[in-house]
């Protein structure tokens, strides 16, 4: 049987890789950050929707104030990672980047591979999500990567 999930990581691998090169370490990170906090922003809304359907105020004023926190230190990471954008155009430094920005293509990949994973257990894929997870149940590799899925609540 195909694992179809498996294929998927690798195209997701390769992809990453392209575009690592393409785009550069400076500006990869700056995608890899901006991908990290739509991930945390959308956990974080997803904690806020279920604490309003319940009714607990008080988590619901704290998810607000850690979305606040998030979009502030986001802004200013954003605002950092511009400037050394602007250094790392420099001749010299320009190759470097681009072959330093394979790493974060590939670590951009796997943030959305994993959140590929984390949402299919969530169950809002349907029956595509019941593939994956079957994929990386009946696969050792997906299984240690799911091992160490940190968007997996445990």
């Amino acid at each position: 049987m195909i694992n179809t999930t498996l294929i998927i990581g690798m195209i997701l691998g390769i992809a990453g890789i392209y575009i690592g090169f393409k785009v550069g370490f400076t500006k990869g990170i700056s995608h890899l950050v901006a991908l990290i906090a739509t991930i945390l922003t959308l956990f974080l809304l997803l904690m806020l929707t279920a604490s309003i359907q319940t009714g607990q105020s008080r988590n619901s004023v704290i998810t607000v104030i850690i979305l606040v926190i998030l979009g502030t230190v986001y802004g200013i990471v954003k605002v950092l990672l511009k400037s050394a954008h602007k250094v790392s155009e420099l001749p010299l430094l320009h190759q470097l980047d681009k072959i330093a920005g394979i790493l974060v293509g590939l670590l951009w990949m796997t943030a959305i591979y994993m959140l590929l994973i984390s949402l299919s257990y969530r169950g809002l894929f349907g029956s595509f999500g019941e593939q994956v997870i079957s994929d990386v149940e009946n696969n050792g590799i997906l299984t240690l990567i799911n091992k160490y899925n940190i968007l997996m609540p445990r």
